[in-house]
Order: structure tokens, then C-alpha cells, then sequence
């Protein structure tokens, strides 16, 4: 498979900064998830026979779309995105995926980035009709949202104490799943594994519990009709296990992962050759993590990082067109046999394993079951 690469203009070097004004009323109304029902899948079908874009699954064109955001920048960072994501559409992609904070960056200690993640809520709504205009499914990386940490009648209450506006909000790390055939959203996830400097600023997802799940993507089916089913963790998300297995439980065949992992960064610890023995250390956790969740959940995953090394994992297969560089602003885009992972799972075995009472592990999508697991 070969590797297409686009990168637009060089950008400009201003940063357009976001008002540091902040009022508590601009808060994120994310719109309500959809997924698709089996009444609409006729429907959907026959768009996708139209549709040369869509392509009947196992094979499923995506462009991994890999810079890293301007601080505190959303319109700049918009349109970078919205260019590639044009050109990804012009070479026939039928998904585009973004990196984490791709609006924002991560700066939660700049003055404007409280004001600039308000100012990212408009932008879900852009890349919907972008979606719907291109006939392309998107995953904008992840948002950052503010919502009010307190009721409407504790807001009021605290208004007159003097508090922080920061005290009566809260910022969730979110992911979405747009469908270019409709521009809707059918899969949406917040962060649920905050990486330790980010617990200080975000909310992270399940603290009244919850299973990850999955959701069908539209105008994706198999030979024998039934729906290629999508799910989305973000970053930190994939040093756990636990949260494939729910997905894949679920039953996942896909895997969106969006990233803000940085691997030259200052590890603060040791020499410089321990140092730099740690930041190839983690080079290489990257570069075989993927591959690694692809094979053991018999699942593509795809990993697009804005500290690089972004990929598709494809079980029985391994990095599918390679993987990108390190710290490079580059677009990939990788023709994905989604059917590999059915394939491999007639040999392997694992979800069926899963889902008998023999399995003796905690993690599964079920209810409680006799034999053991969940």
C-alpha cells in the first residue's frame, strides 16, 4: 500500500488568541448521540451503492492527519484541519482523523486557554457540515468542553461569593464520530484515563461507572449486511487493556484513537543518557502498543498522535502503510481491509471466548453471568 502525503502552506507564525474574557453562560450544548438503527440500514445501503465514496466495508480508506496545534489557537487550527481534511476527501478517504487538543493545543496554564476551549464548542458544528458537504466521516480529534460543574440553583447561589469561574465548570476531553452521510454524530466519548498533569484541569468520564461502547458507522456494512461497529478511546486510553476488551465486547471492529503524546519531551529523571534511553524507550511503547491492541482484540486500531508516530494497527497484518515520523506535520492515507480482523478471529477465537461462561476475567460488555467474569 502506498503512503500519499499532503501538507498545505506553511502557516503564519501569528497566533490569533482567544478572548481572556471568560463568561460562565458560554457553555458547550453537545448535541445528543445517534446511531444507526436497522430500520435505517436499507437506506443506507443504497446511498452507499450510490456513493462511490462509501465503499461496502471489509475496505475502508483513511487519512490520518498528523501536525501540532497553535496554543490556544482554534480558528487557525480549524482551518489547517479543515484543509486537510478537503484534500484527504480529493483523494477519496472515507474517514478523517485528527489528533487530541487539535483546536486547543494543551497549555491549561496560558491565560486563554480556559476562553479558547469555550470557543472550540462552535467548531463541532463546522465539522458536521464539512462532513455532510464532503461525504466524508470525521473524527475532529478531541474538543475541549466547558460545562457547568454545579446545579443551575448552586450556580446562581455562588454567583455573589466571589469565586472562580473555573470553580463552577468543568472541562471534559472529548471525542466525536460524524457520519458524512448525514453530518450527524453517532459516536461521542470523554476521556476517561487522565494522564496525571491533566487531573488537575479536566474531568475525566466514569465516575458514576459506565462501560465503554461502541456504535455502528453508517453506510459501513459487511458482505453479509451487518454494520462495521466503530469505537473511540483518546490517548492514555490505550495503556489500558481494559477498555479494548468492552469495546471489543461490544463488538468493535474499529478503534479511533486521537493523541497528544509528546516523546521528546524532558523526562526530568537521570543523565542524559538515561534520558534519551527513556524517550526511545517510549518511541518504541508507541510504535508497538498499536499493533499490539490490533492483534490481541482481533480490531483495526488507528492512532493518529500530534507528537507523531500515528498508524493503523491491523491484526495479522501489523502497521498498515507504515508509521509516521516524529514530530512531523504530514497527512497519511491508508487503505484499511476491515475484514482482516473477522478473519483472524476464526482462527483466534478471543471474542468468542469471551463471550462464553467459561471466561474467567473481570472485563466484559454483559451483565453479570454464572461460570465467572461478568
Amino acid at each position: 500500500m502506498s503512503r500519499q502525503f499532503w501538507s498545505p502552506q506553511t502557516r503564519g507564525d501569528d497566533h490569533r488568541r482567544a478572548s481572556s474574557a471568560f463568561t460562565h453562560t458560554l457553555i458547550c450544548n453537545a448535541p445528543r448521540t445517534t446511531s444507526t438503527t436497522q430500520d435505517s440500514q436499507p437506506f443506507l445501503q443504497q446511498h452507499a451503492i450510490k456513493n462511490p465514496s462509501f465503499k461496502m466495508a471489509p475496505i475502508y480508506k483513511i487519512a490520518l492527519i498528523q501536525f501540532q496545534p497553535k496554543d490556544v489557537s482554534p480558528s487557525e487550527n480549524f482551518s489547517l484541519s479543515a484543509s486537510y481534511i478537503r484534500k484527504a476527501a480529493s483523494q477519496g478517504a472515507q474517514l478523517a482523523v485528527l489528533p487530541e487538543y487539535h483546536l486547543t493545543s494543551w497549555c491549561p496554564s496560558h491565560p486563554d486557554f480556559l476562553s479558547s476551549c469555550v470557543e472550540s464548542c462552535s467548531y463541532l458544528s463546522q465539522y458536521q457540515s464539512l462532513a455532510k458537504e464532503l461525504k466524508i466521516d470525521i473524527v475532529p480529534g478531541t474538543i475541549c468542553e466547558v460545562h457547568p460543574s454545579l446545579s443551575a440553583e448552586e450556580v446562581t447561589a455562588t454567583s455573589s461569593t466571589g469565586k472562580d469561574e473555573e470553580r463552577r465548570v468543568e472541562v471534559r476531553n472529548m471525542a466525536y464520530f460524524i457520519s458524512g452521510l448525514t453530518g450527524e454524530v453517532v459516536g461521542r466519548y470523554q476521556k476517561r484515563n487522565l494522564w496525571h498533569p491533566e487531573r488537575e484541569h479536566l474531568t475525566a468520564w466514569g465516575k458514576e461507572g459506565g462501560r465503554h461502547r461502541g456504535f455502528d458507522i453508517p453506510g459501513l456494512t459487511f458482505p453479509d449486511g451487518t454494520p462495521v461497529r466503530g469505537g473511540m478511546l483518546i490517548c492514555w486510553d490505550m495503556v489500558f487493556p481494559e477498555g479494548f476488551r468492552e469495546l471489543i465486547g461490544d463488538g468493535v471492529e474499529l478503534v479511533v484513537i486521537p493523541s497528544f503524546w509528546l516523546v521528546t519531551e524532558d523526562f526530568g529523571e537521570g543523565d542524559e543518557g538515561e534520558k534519551e534511553r527513556a524517550r526511545r524507550g517510549e518511541e518504541e511503547f508507541l510504535r508497538g502498543v498499536v499493533v499490539t491492541r490490533a492483534f490481541e482484540n482481533t480490531a483495526a486500531v488507528v492512532f493518529v498522535n500530534a507528537g507523531g508516530l500515528s498508524q493503523v494497527g491491523l491484526p495479522g497484518v501489523g502497521n498498515q502503510g507504515g508509521v509516521m515520523g516524529v514530530e512531523t506535520e504530514e497527512m497519511m492515507v491508508v487503505e484499511v481491509d476491515l475484514g482482516r480482523g473477522r478473519g483472524l478471529e476464526r482462527r483466534y477465537k478471543i471474542r468468542e471466548d469471551m463471550r462464553g461462561v467459561e471466561w474467567g476475567y473481570g472485563v466484559y460488555h454483559g451483565e453479570e453471568r454464572k461460570g465467572g467474569g461478568r
